[in-house]
């Protein structure tokens, strides 16, 4: 995917975006739900967790786990979609066992919200694209 076209609300659960931050934020306006997230801030799981509790507004309770995340994420009524901002970054100082299950939890939330929206845009600079792009086949996925 290029800055040039915003993803359609029912496409995949991750969709790269090869351009820069500012286009896709731009490329954005108008799309609702929508929330955005920083990969530089979510290097480790206790960073994901933060970066989307504050992102999304997660309640004063959230528990900050793998469950949690899932529970909060499934509650959300109308779906949505979350702009990652320098994707590359995502997880990259966590156990290797943990995209995997960011991944399988996203799973689920998104078969949980259908027939509301449900994914991620995950954008990187020109430059970190082609890197975001083979972590995911490494992970399976295209």
């Amino acid at each position: 995917m290029t800055e040039r076209s915003f993803p359609t609300r029912s496409g995949p659960l991750l969709q790269p975006w090869r351009g820069t931050a500012e286009a896709l934020l731009e490329a954005a306006t108008g799309q609702a739900p929508l929330w955005w997230l920083r990969g530089s801030r979510m290097r480790t799981k206790v960073g994901l967790m933060d970066e989307w509790a504050a992102a999304a507004q997660f309640p004063p309770h959230f528990g900050g786990t793998w469950d949690a995340l899932r529970d909060a994420l499934a509650d959300l009524p109308e779906g949505g979609t979350f702009l990652v901002l320098e994707a590359e970054q995502l997880l990259q100082d966590a156990p290797p066992e943990d995209f995997p299950t960011l991944l399988a939890l996203l799973r689920e939330i998104q078969f949980d919200l259908a027939p509301q929206p449900f994914q991620l845009i995950l954008q990187a600079e020109a430059e970190r694209y082609d890197t975001l792009v083979e972590g995911l086949r490494a992970l399976g996925l295209d």
